[in-house]
């Protein structure tokens, strides 16, 4: 009975999103980008990125990232960084998925924590556009957003700042 009410519900919310028949490659894309963010208590963030993003729906997907994060900042008057990966995943929805031009404007949220043992032990949590071009080559993306870092390291403290990363999307 479980089965017929999962299967159910998952065929009355695919009727009402519009499914357009699509083959694994129209569903599936890359991003590389390079970012940084606002300079908070002395650190400057830059961020490498790669993101794997499907499509589940017309309307939204779901994308895997990892990220080489570095961490700029000074200490004792000499110039030092921190630099760790993170790993994390989230959600876009397309704002501009019906219109007919070639602009694609997105809101995204996702979700980061690091990897291994790096010397800042932290969460990240990211809410941002993403403009881009509809294409099936290379096309510019460039995210705009808000990140907070929630820092699970003795004397790092945790702090939100804007963040801006332009990357190229196949």
């Amino acid at each position: 009975m479980k089965k017929f009410v999962y299967a159910t519900m998952l065929v009355l919310v695919f009727s009402t999103t519009g499914i357009h028949a699509q083959t694994v490659i129209d569903r599936i894309h890359f991003e590389f980008a390079a970012g940084t963010g606002a300079r908070q208590n002395g650190i400057k963030p830059v961020d490498f990125s790669f993101k794997s993003l499907v499509d589940f729906v017309s309307i939204s997907y779901l994308f895997v990232t990892v990220e080489d994060n570095i961490s700029l900042y000074r200490n004792n008057n000499v110039k030092s960084y921190s630099n760790g990966v993170s790993i994390g995943g989230g959600l876009g929805v397309k704002l501009l998925n019906g219109t007919k031009g070639i602009h694609g404007l997105d809101v995204r949220a996702k979700a980061l924590t690091c990897a291994g043992n790096p010397a800042w032990k932290r969460t990240t949590y990211d809410a941002a556009l993403a403009w881009y071009i509809k294409s099936f080559r290379f096309s510019p993306v460039v995210e705009l957003g808000y990140r907070y870092l929630d820092s699970r390291t003795a004397g790092l403290d945790n702090y939100g700042n804007a963040y801006l990363s332009i990357g190229l999307r196949y």
